[in-house]
C-alpha cells in the first residue's frame, strides 16, 4: 500500500507478545506493519505491531491499514527527516 511518500506493507501476525491486564505475557493475533521508503520495500524507515485488542479492535486488515495511516500522519515529519537523509547518501 501506498500512503504519501512511503510504502506499507501489512503481514498477519499470530504471535505478538503483550501483557494482559492481569500482568500475564498472552500472544495475540494481529498485524506487523513495516514502513518503507522505497517501492522496493528496500529501505525500511520503521516497523511496529497491531495487536487485536491492543492497537486495534478486530482482526481486520482495514484497520490496520487506519492504524499505519495514522502512525505515518502522527510521526509524518520524523519518517520525511529518514526518507530525506536515506536519499541524500
Amino acid at each position: 500500500m501506498r500512503y504519501k511518500d512511503f510504502y506499507v506493507r501489512i503481514t498477519p501476525d499470530k504471535y505478538i507478545p503483550k501483557v494482559d491486564k492481569k500482568g500475564d505475557k498472552i500472544l495475540c493475533e494481529g498485524f506487523l506493519i513495516q514502513i518503507f521508503a522505497d517501492k522496493n520495500e528496500q529501505v525500511e524507515i520503521d516497523n511496529f505491531t497491531a495487536a487485536v485488542g491492543f492497537e486495534i479492535l478486530e482482526d481486520s486488515l482495514a484497520e490496520a491499514e487506519q492504524l499505519a495511516k495514522d502512525f505515518i500522519d502522527c510521526e509524518g515529519k520524523e519518517h520525511q527527516r529518514i526518507f530525506d537523509e536515506l536519499n541524500n547518501k
